[in-house]
């Protein structure tokens, strides 16, 4: 997989440096770092004319973003890994990329999205027929979302640069995205030789979890905050 990020990105690269035909020599324009719900991204800013731009960069975020809660005795930690490269092409409709205005954007990512939980068996409650029982030899279990290849991510966003002085300025865009939402599996091979109760919690999980992201459908929201850096 990562013979075929380097091979895409020195395609977008190669393109992106043989289109600029009113400034060859000048590639890098500015810098563009900000903040997205796929974490921290870092991107190079290309204006081909001045209303037109392209950014290209990098994403990266690991870390807890919520809890899981359902049928568990206690929350336990959702740990969110996103990873992966993005291209956007920005249209200016009203000033243009050293002025304050509107802009569209298009933009197209090659990302790896996984979300996963550790869940303690051991701390848990379960029913068995009208009783509640334990169970203190069970361990642990991870379930995740199954998704372990890189994936085309398309979007589209609205969004508003508000010039600071000449080599600063901020903007913020939110739009729409299209990404194919992973079930959740199993990750733990234990679980086959747990107790029928626990594994009737682990699949009740399991089902509940699948449920919920099946609620957000494959159009989801994308929002970008960045502070710009322009040379």
């Amino acid at each position: 997989m990562l013979r075929v990020k380097s091979k895409v990105l020195i395609f977008l690269l190669f393109f992106f440096c043989n289109s600029v035909t009113a400034k060859p020599n000048k590639f890098l324009d500015g810098l563009e770092i900000g903040i997205s719900e796929k974490g921290v991204n870092f991107n190079l800013i290309n204006n081909i004319s001045s209303k037109n731009q392209i950014t290209v960069g990098l994403h990266n975020f690991d870390g807890n973003i919520s809890n899981m809660e359902y049928d568990l005795s206690e929350p336990v930690p959702i740990f969110y890994s996103s990873k992966g490269f993005q291209v956007s092409f920005k249209r200016f409709f009203t000033g243009n990329n050293k002025q304050s205005g509107f802009f569209k954007k298009v933009g197209l990512e090659l990302s790896s999205l996984k979300a996963s939980s550790t869940i303690d068996l051991n701390s848990q409650i379960y029913d068995l027929g009208a009783l509640t029982v334990t169970c203190r030899t069970c361990g642990n279990v991870k379930i995740e979302t199954d998704n372990d290849s890189y994936k085309f991510i398309p979007s589209f966003s609205l969004g508003w640069q508000k010039k600071i002085n000449k080599n600063f300025n901020f903007s913020i865009s939110a739009g729409i995205q299209y990404f194919e939402m992973p079930a959740v599996k199993l990750l733990s091979s234990n679980s086959e030789n747990q107790p029928p109760y626990v594994q009737t919690k682990i699949n009740s999980i399991i089902q509940h979890a699948n449920e919920e992201l099946d609620k957000y459908g494959n159009i989801i929201p994308t929002i970008l905050i960045t502070s710009n850096l322009i040379f």
